[in-house]
C-alpha cells in the first residue's frame, strides 16, 4: 500500500519514464526515476532495479548497498528476482569492501567516515570503498567506539566496537611518592634466557597450536550461529509473506509489523557472524602455520633471537620470519 502523498498514477509515470530511459541508454535518468520510485514508496522493487542500474554505471558502492535493501525484504520479491539481484549484488561487492560491524551497544549511533549508518541495531552491513576507514559508534554518557581499517577491493572484514561508560571526575592528585630502589639484577636463571637463548620452539609450538585450535572451535561456533541466524530470518520472512503479503516490510506502507525489525536483525546477525567466522578460520591457520613452521627456525642458544610476526587479511595470511639461522 502506497502513502496517500504517492497516486497510483504518479507512480506509474515515474516507472514509465525510469523504463524509457533504460531502454534508450540514458541510465543516469532511469537511475533518477527508479529512485524516486524507491524514496517514495520503499518497494524493494525499485530499489534492486536502481542498484542494477548504479552496478551497470560501475557505482558500485551505491549498487551494493541499494541491492543489499532490496533483498532484505525477502519476501516481497519473486524468487527469480532474488536470484538476479543476489548475483549482482555479489558482483558489486567484488568492487568494494564489505564491513559486517557489530555494535556493543545498541541503541548507539554508528557512522562511518561521518556518514550516519543507523541506529537501534547490534549488527550492521554496510560497503566503503578500499582504502583507510573509521568506523564510530556514539552513545551519551559514553566513550565513542572506534574502530580503523585498511583494506582492499573484494575484502570481507568484521569489526567490533566497544563502548565504555565515561569514568567519574577524577579525583585530586594525590602527592608523590618517592620510588624505591631499583630491584636486584636478576638470577643466574632469569639471565639465562636471554643470554644463553634458551629454545623457544617447544613453547611456541605448544601454545601456537593449542591457539589455532581454539581458533577452529570459536570459528566454528560462529559458522553455527551464522546458520541458526539464517534459519530464523527464513521463517521470519515466510510468516510474513504468509501474513501481511509481499508488502509487508515496505519502509512507507503504512502498517508494518513488528516482526520486520527482528527479520532486518536476523539477516544482518547471519552476515556479521558468517564473516567473524571466516576471520576466526583465518588467524587459526596464520596461528597453526607460525607453530608448524617453528620445527625449522625454532632458534638454538649459538644463534640470534628469531621473531614471527603473523599476518591476517580478509584474503588470507601469511607468516613474516626475521632473524638469523
Amino acid at each position: 500500500m502506497y502513502p496517500a502523498a504517492t497516486s497510483a498514477a504518479s507512480l506509474a509515470e515515474t516507472l514509465r519514464r525510469a523504463e524509457q530511459a533504460r531502454r534508450a541508454g540514458r541510465w543516469d535518468d532511469a537511475a533518477a526515476a527508479y529512485r524516486t520510485a524507491w524514496e517514495s514508496t520503499g518497494d524493494p522493487r525499485w530499489a534492486g532495479e536502481l542498484g542494477l542500474l548504479e552496478l551497470s554505471l560501475r557505482r558500485y558502492r551505491d549498487a551494493a548497498e541499494h541491492l543489499r535493501r532490496a533483498l532484505e525484504a525477502g519476501g516481497a520479491l519473486a524468487p527469480g528476482a532474488r536470484a538476479r539481484l543476489r548475483g549482482a549484488l555479489q558482483q558489486a561487492a567484488q568492487e568494494v569492501v564489505e564491513v559486517a560491524i557489530v555494535v556493543g551497544k545498541p541503541e548507539a549511533e554508528l557512522f562511518m567516515d561521518g556518514r550516519r549508518v543507523g541506529q537501534g541495531f547490534v549488527t550492521y552491513v554496510v560497503y566503503v570503498e578500499p582504502g583507510s576507514h573509521e568506523a564510530r559508534a556514539t552513545l551519551q554518557g559514553h566513550e565513542d567506539g572506534v574502530g580503523r581499517f585498511e583494506a582492499q577491493r573484494g575484502d570481507k572484514l568484521p569489526l567490533g566496537l566497544a563502548l565504555k561508560e565515561k569514568p567519574p571526575a577524577p579525583r585530586p592528585a594525590q602527592p608523590a611518592v618517592a620510588p624505591r630502589a631499583a630491584a636486584a639484577a636478576p638470577g643466574p636463571a632469569a639471565g639465562g634466557t636471554a643470554a644463553g637463548g634458551t629454545a623457544i620452539g617447544p613453547v611456541i609450538r605448544v601454545g601456537g597450536l593449542a591457539l589455532a585450535s581454539a581458533g577452529v572451535v570459536v570459528g566454528a561456533g560462529f559458522a553455527i550461529a551464522s546458520a541458526v541466524k539464517d534459519g530464523e530470518a527464513e521463517s521470519l520472512r515466510e510468516d510474513l509473506l504468509a501474513t501481511l503479503g509481499e508488502h509487508a516490510c515496505h519502509e512507507k506502507a503504512s502498517i508494518v509489523d513488528t516482526r520486520c525489525p527482528q527479520l532486518q536483525d536476523a539477516i544482518r546477525s547471519r552476515d556479521a557472524l558468517g564473516l567473524v567466522a571466516l576471520a576466526s578460520f583465518v588467524a587459526s591457520g596464520v596461528i597453526g602455520a607460525a607453530a608448524l613452521s617453528s620445527f625449522w627456525w625454532a632458534p638454538s642458544p649459538d644463534h640470534g633471537g628469531v621473531r614471527v610476526v603473523p599476518q591476517a587479511t580478509a584474503r588470507g595470511g601469511c607468516v613474516r620470519i626475521e632473524g638469523a639461522w
